[in-house]
């Protein structure tokens, strides 16, 4: 499993603190086995912390703005 980053905590208290009437995909942090990707489990981990880390950059770079 992916570890959990201090930016991975805010991008998770960050969503959870949106208003959203959207049910839940998948649990955050997790990678969904159900699509058809062709990368193996490691690599789509890895993946999934490195789109965190930069949807957390993002945002952060945003509310400075």
């Amino acid at each position: 499993m992916a570890k959990k980053t201090a930016s991975g905590n805010f991008v998770r208290e960050r969503a959870a603190s949106l208003s959203s009437k959207a049910r839940e995909i998948q649990e955050y942090g997790t990678v969904n086995h159900a699509l058809p990707l062709d990368l193996e489990e490691p690599v789509r981990l890895e993946m999934t912390e490195q789109l965190n880390q930069m949807l957390a950059d993002t945002l952060t770079l945003r509310d400075l703005y």
